[in-house]
């Protein structure tokens, strides 16, 4: 019988290694650190790509996930407007934490 210990992070884990036609990534992760801490993000926006809207000044528009995949947020839906969301850093005001 498998006696319970709590929560753990995980009960196993697979060490795996490269096979002789292993190819390296084309993408360096390690270069995409920053060297220090980002300012916080102060303010949020959707803008409407559909009706020609354009990210606003000082924010920067998430136009793809980490995948690869579009950020659309209407993504996969039909005749959906192409809505996407926008985020300013700065330290000239609280950071946002929370949104409702």
């Amino acid at each position: 019988m498998i006696e319970d210990k709590g929560h753990r992070v995980t009960d196993y884990f697979v060490v795996a290694g490269l096979t002789d036609k292993s190819t390296p990534l084309e993408q360096d992760l390690s270069e995409a650190k920053s060297s220090g801490p980002k300012a916080p993000i102060t303010d949020l926006a959707v803008i409407n790509k559909s009706a020609g809207e354009t990210v606003p000044e000082g924010f920067t528009c998430i136009e793809s996930t980490y995948s690869g995949q579009p950020a659309n947020l209407n993504h996969g839906s039909l005749k959906s407007p192409e809505l996407f969301l926008c985020y300013k850093r700065g330290r000239g005001k609280p950071p946002l934490i929370d949104i409702g």
